[in-house]
């Protein structure tokens, strides 16, 4: 379920570069990413998080959002894994 989610979520990603982290389009995209990413790894949504907040610094911007994309892609792998290894369903 999890890696379906996040598919859809690599498929959709908003420009976070230069939308407002704080628009209903960001943030709910946002939301919906960090629970997939918890789904699948808790210390990796504490990372997504992270790189968040650093969304709202121009300075930080670019790097945040390649990071946040980075980390949904080490989640999506990480499904991958457990699905085949039969600890996901």
């Amino acid at each position: 379920m999890a890696r379906r989610q996040l598919d859809r979520l690599r498929r959709s990603t908003p420009d976070l570069v230069r939308l407002d982290p704080l628009s209903t389009e960001v943030r709910t995209w946002l939301d919906e990413a960090y629970a997939a990413v918890r789904e699948v790894d808790a210390a990796e949504g504490v990372i997504l998080k992270l790189h968040e907040h650093s969304l709202r610094d121009p300075r930080f911007k670019e790097v945040a959002s390649a990071e946040i994309l980075h980390t949904i892609e080490r989640a999506h792998a990480t499904a991958e894994l457990m699905q085949r290894a039969g600890l996901a369903g």
